[in-house]
């Protein structure tokens, strides 16, 4: 957290910087931040994993290799050599917790473990992949890399405050130097206080959903027909503001209420259809949409499986950790259904999912001697 000193410096500094707005300066932050954690491989913990370790902080784990685990992420994380990044998914549901002591002792280790860097909330990484998407289709996600990583401080979101009763000059510099004190939050700055319940409202999602998937249950005769009803409820995304930025993007402003309504019916047809033609190919373009149906039309084929407010957190958490990490630690049974035949996850993005400790403590072992041998040459 920035000192009084610090956020006097900050105003002083803006205020001679009129010419820089807030969009271009939060760019420059995202662009040395990104370039900070060069070289490191990044690793996803869901919730599962951010408890166990949480414990074995505490000094009461629940196994011995939870402990081992811990010390081996600790090394790894110290010596450069990887980091673990928080999501909104996983900042949510483990800030929810209500007992202050442990909510502060997760916090604490996710400051260290993540070494402040987060993942752009899923909504910014959507709007992001398909304005990518528009403007250079043959572009992969690696491209957003600057565009994707933020302070621990803007896990939920990038949005500054407007004040109606300040003049732009007064809000450039308001704004930028907000951003300088969000980009200095840390997690257990936001820790201190009890989070509101989502509980709730998640299971009553899952609720309505498992209800349409009910009536639609007899439409549904294959996978490759639940995965087409999951993409075309998903390109739905690309709405009239995305559309509008889009044709900002290429150049044309100038588009009518009409026009703008019939480029986005055109380019959901075409994202539906580029889809479910070439999956693997918009698997690489517009990842976040793809796992989130892929995982709904996965649930919705198994007859024996269930979607609840917990399969609802494991899609956040697997649409974060897939396209943009090098591993992922998580639950067995999320493990087995991004690794079933139709899901192919592992394959797909390259990123190596595990759930049992002995699994990871082995691939923590080779990220170790990797870094030896780099260190070496």
């Amino acid at each position: 957290m920035l000192t009084d000193k610090q956020i006097l410096e900050s105003l002083a500094r803006h205020q001679t910087q009129t010419d820089v707005s807030a969009v271009c300066y939060f760019r420059s932050l995202q662009k040395q931040l990104a370039d900070q954690f060069v070289g490191r491989r990044r690793i996803y913990l869901d919730t599962k994993y951010w408890v166990l370790l949480r414990d074995a902080a505490l000094g009461r784990a629940r196994s011995a290799v939870h402990t081992e685990i811990l010390g081996r992420l600790r090394t790894l994380v110290s010596c450069g050599l990887i980091a673990c990044p928080l999501s909104d998914a996983a900042y949510v549901e483990s800030m929810q917790q209500t007992d202050k002591d442990t909510r502060l002792a997760t916090a604490a280790l996710m400051d260290e473990l993540s070494g402040g860097l987060a993942i752009a909330t899923e909504e910014t990484r959507v709007r992001l992949e398909l304005l990518n998407f528009m403007t250079d289709p043959d572009s992969e996600m690696g491209g957003l890399n600057d565009r994707l990583w933020v302070k621990c401080g803007f896990v939920l979101g990038e949005n500054v405050p407007h004040v109606e009763a300040f003049d732009t000059h007064t809000n450039l510099i308001a704004q930028k130097s907000f951003i300088d004190l969000m980009w200095h939050q840390t997690i257990a700055d936001f820790a201190v206080k009890a989070h509101s319940k989502n509980t709730i409202t998640i299971r009553g999602s899952a609720a309505r959903i498992n209800e349409k998937l009910v009536a639609y249950a007899d439409q549904i005769r294959s996978f490759k027909q639940a995965v087409a009803a999951e993409f075309s409820g998903c390109v739905k995304q690309f709405n009239l503001e995305l559309a509008a930025a889009a044709s900002r993007e290429k150049g044309y402003s100038g588009a009518t209420s009409q026009e703008a309504a019939l480029f986005q019916e055109a380019m959901q047809t075409a994202l539906y259809n580029a889809l479910r033609l070439r999956p693997d190919f918009m698997a690489k373009r517009v990842p976040t949409l793809f796992i989130h149906a892929m995982c709904h039309a996965a649930i919705r084929w198994d007859k024996c499986r269930k979607l609840d407010s917990h399969w609802l957190l494991d899609i956040h958490h697997a649409c974060a950790a897939l396209p943009y990490h090098d591993a992922m630690f998580t639950e067995h049974p999320l493990r087995i259904l991004l690794q079933s035949g139709n899901m192919r996850m592992e394959q797909r993005f390259g990123t190596r999912i595990f759930s049992a400790e002995a699994d990871v403590l082995q691939f923590l072992a080779d990220c170790e001697e990797s870094g030896r041998q780099k260190g070496s040459s």
